[in-house]
């Protein structure tokens, strides 16, 4: 047996080997199930991303009336899928997909668990120290777990709710008309000294409503947490806020005036206010709260 013929036979060997091989990880089957919410059991409609040991990709949508899918396979071994799209959140699944010489089917259900709108992410009776802008240990939790769901689902959109700890422009119109009111008086007792001919004294200003200070809080709570978001990409639209804020009971009523002597018969004091009823109303609700926000479609 000569060199070239030996040659031969080795290089033909080789050949039977690479076609056995590549033969042996064919796979010839259809991969089906059935997409459903692991909370509610109904079907799902989402993106399937198919990644084959070879590395090739093959995306396909779960029916959004049954959940179901179906995809024929012609590679074996292990697959990843990724289940993926703007109502659920991410997941991977690993399928092995055996050899097969003839036509087979391989059924695989897959639970997700669905995004919807308004569903409670988190909810923390004290997110934030009473009356300030800082987070508590439990509160920044919540919203380091939300930034980390929100990186890791680039379709999810969350609606964060901040409620003030208790209500507090009744007490600074309370303080505000309680100096007024003080004001007032003893400009009245000026008045009655005024001898004719003089000049009463100026009649002080009725005090502006002051500014509520839960205002300043909720804006110095927000820019809190988007500091804390700001590796989130797209946060600035993916993260909304909402403010439920505690009204405040309505300014007092102004007493009927007060007769007060001046140079002319008959000319009445402008009235003081009475003392505002100064009750802080405290808040019983979660100042921090987490909800998912608009749901886009997989075809928006």
């Amino acid at each position: 047996m000569n060199r070239f013929y030996r040659t031969g036979i080795s290089a033909a060997i080789a050949i039977l080997t690479l076609v056995s091989a590549a033969t042996a990880q064919q796979a010839n089957l259809n991969l089906e199930g059935v997409v459903r919410d692991s909370a509610t059991g109904n079907p799902v409609g989402c993106k399937l991303h198919i990644h084959s040991p070879s590395k090739k990709r093959i995306s396909i949508t779960s029916n959004s009336k049954d959940g179901s899918y179906l995809q024929t396979l012609s590679e074996a071994g292990p697959h990843r899928i990724v289940i993926a799209g703007q109502n659920v959140y991410t997941k991977e699944v690993i399928i092995d997909i055996p050899k097969s010489e003839r036509f087979r089917v391989i059924k695989q259900d897959i639970t997700v668990r669905e995004i919807v709108e308004g569903r409670l992410l988190s909810s923390i009776q004290k997110g934030f120290e009473f009356n300030q802008p800082t987070l508590t240990a439990e509160g920044r939790k919540a919203v380091v777990d939300v930034a980390d769901v929100l990186k890791a689902n680039k379709a999810m959109n969350v609606v964060i709710t901040l409620t003030p700890d208790e209500e507090r422009l009744s007490g600074l119109r309370a303080a505000a008309q309680a100096e007024y009111r003080k004001q007032h008086d003893a400009w009245t007792k000026a008045v009655k000294k005024v001898k004719k001919g003089q000049t009463p004294p100026a009649e002080p200003a009725m005090p502006a409503d002051p500014a509520d200070p839960n205002i300043e809080l909720m804006k110095s709570r927000e820019a809190a947490i988007t500091e804390m978001m700001k590796d989130v990409k797209g946060a600035d639209v993916r993260v909304t806020f909402s403010v439920k804020s505690l009204a405040a009971p309505a300014p007092d009523v102004v007493v009927e005036p007060v007769q007060a002597a001046s140079g002319k018969k008959g000319k009445k004091a402008a009235p003081a206010p009475p003392p505002a009823k100064a009750k802080p109303t405290v808040s019983t609700e979660p100042n921090l709260v987490i909800t998912i926000g608009k749901v886009r479609s997989l075809y928006d």
